[in-house]
């Protein structure tokens, strides 16, 4: 399944990031901030993401989320695609697609409909076969090779790695 952008055409076509499958209540997105602390770093669309503690600074307010820095952190959620801008820099507020969403995610290989996957750090919105890495949730479409945009069922609850 290719994404199909083309300008030309009557609905604008599957893009990573993008929510599917929208019910009333079923679009599970909470707006958080993206850390102050993170320097120059970016989030993208399609990034799976952690959420972070930063003691005294964030007493109240919003959740803090961050970058992931090893295939193990435990997923908070991903980056919702904006039409506003393409990437998020240290402290700017995102929307982030937590359990119960349904979202088009890049595969990094070939994968079958109801595979578990996770996604490679450092990469926005690429999946990969969960194994040992943290579990993010389950295909809803069969992914015939790379770089095919596929829906995936949001899972991901903060649990350790290898463990569902």
């Amino acid at each position: 399944m290719a994404v199909d952008t083309s300008l030309n055409q009557f609905k604008q076509g599957k893009a990573v990031g993008d929510l599917d499958l929208n019910y009333f209540g079923g679009e599970s997105t909470i707006t958080c901030r993206f850390n102050i602390n993170a320097g120059t770093t970016t989030l993208k669309a399609g990034e799976a993401v952690k959420l972070t503690d930063l003691g005294s600074d964030d007493l109240a307010g919003v959740p803090i989320v961050a970058k992931r820095t090893a295939d193990t952190d435990a997923i908070f959620g991903v980056v919702k695609r904006s039409l506003k801008q393409s990437s998020f820099a240290a402290g700017e507020m995102v929307e982030i697609a937590i359990e119960g969403s349904v979202m088009f995610l890049l595969a990094g290989a070939a994968l079958n409909r109801g595979v578990k996957v996770s996604t490679t750090f450092g990469t926005s919105g690429t999946l990969v076969a969960a194994g040992t890495k943290a579990y993010l949730g389950y295909t809803l479409d069969k992914a015939g090779a790379a770089n095919d945009v596929i829906r995936v069922f949001i899972k991901a609850d903060a649990v350790t790695a290898g463990t569902t």
